[in-house]
């Protein structure tokens, strides 16, 4: 074997694994920053020049990888218990949806809940019951708001929403029929029951905010929803019932 040869030789190894280690990072990346039809094709199109090989056995490893890769994928955008996404999806898929609307001109609304009493119902009912009033919470919004809309629970008791429309009264219409869905639940089940705080900002491609500045917009505007349910005080109507021990 001639000098050149063995120098190549040598080289092949590291080649191999300096390939292997751009298509882990290219991967990596894919299964972060993309939607699933994005993190598909990127992982078909990255393996495909990795091994060009149409036979069985390699299709079979193929379809293990891409299980993996969407199950790790899964782990890492989606939230195990609601099975809507997590902080890290929705602030990944939020960021390229508010792009998108600024470029196309669309408007937006960001919504932020809070399920009211969780620690309560944690302490009093077991942290079963805890759960069970996130999954009704995280089950109620996918009820109310669109497929395409971006339904997610950030972490503990908060769940936001991001939902493209244009219309001036769409951030009122969508909570009253949310306040109706949270009733009629209610209705049809035990305590623990369902509450939710709620707040919500628009979106104006005009003069476009960040996701994180809305998110902060509208937990503001959900915080004040809270104080007002804490702070509520009944009408002198409903008052004077319950001094004179009439129902409400």
């Amino acid at each position: 074997m001639g000098a050149l040869a063995k120098v190549e030789s040598r080289s092949l190894p590291q080649r191999s694994g300096a390939r292997a280690n751009q298509l882990a990072l290219e991967l990596s990346m894919a299964a972060i920053d993309s939607d699933e039809a994005t993190a598909r094709q990127a992982l078909a199109s990255l393996l495909k020049r990795a091994n060009r090989r149409s036979d069985e056995q390699f299709q079979a490893r193929f379809q293990a990888i891409e299980h993996l890769f969407l199950t790790l994928r899964s782990m890492a955008l989606i939230d195990e218990l609601t099975t809507l996404y997590n902080r890290r999806g929705f602030l990944r898929t939020g960021t390229r949806v508010l792009e998108t609307a600024r470029r196309n001109g669309h408007g937006a609304l960001l919504f932020y809940f809070d399920v009211d009493n969780l620690k309560s119902i944690n302490d009093s009912a077991g942290h079963e019951a805890g759960d069970a009033v996130l999954v009704k919470a995280g089950q109620t919004l996918r009820s109310v708001f669109r497929n395409r809309d971006i339904v997610s629970r950030l972490g503990g008791d908060e769940f936001a929403v991001l939902a493209l429309s244009s219309d001036p009264v769409g951030g009122e219409v969508i909570t009253d029929r949310l306040h109706q869905a949270i009733e009629a639940s209610n209705a049809a089940r035990t305590p623990p029951y369902l509450s939710l705080s709620t707040g919500f900002a628009r979106f104006n491609p005009e003069e476009p905010l960040s996701l994180s500045d809305l998110m902060q917009k509208a937990d503001v505007a959900m915080y004040g929803n809270k104080m007002s349910k804490l702070l509520e005080l009944p009408s002198p109507i409903a008052a004077q019932r319950l001094t004179n021990g009439s129902p409400r």
